[in-house]
């Protein structure tokens, strides 16, 4: 999974999953706390809510442009 956190607020969090959901073709689900997260993707450093989890394929092709779409959303690329 990629990792995605420290969003303004749940809705844009909502939005940039909507939009990885329908321009990628990639599941993306919104936690509102990195317990709720860590239960699907563990992640040992400290994540700030809304947190949006993103498929990765097998391939790992095209990871480079979710880094830069995040940020018109307000978030940010944490890791995965």
């Amino acid at each position: 999974m990629m990792i995605f956190d420290q969003f303004p607020s749940r809705d844009e969090a909502e939005q940039f999953a909507a939009h990885v959901e329908r321009r990628y073709k990639r599941s993306a689900r919104v936690f509102d706390s990195q317990d709720d997260s860590n239960r699907v993707d563990p992640f040992p450093y400290r994540l700030e809510a809304p947190i949006v989890l993103v498929e990765r394929n097998e391939d790992l092709s095209g990871e480079k442009k979710f880094h830069r779409v995040v940020l018109r959303f307000g978030g940010r690329f944490s890791g995965t």
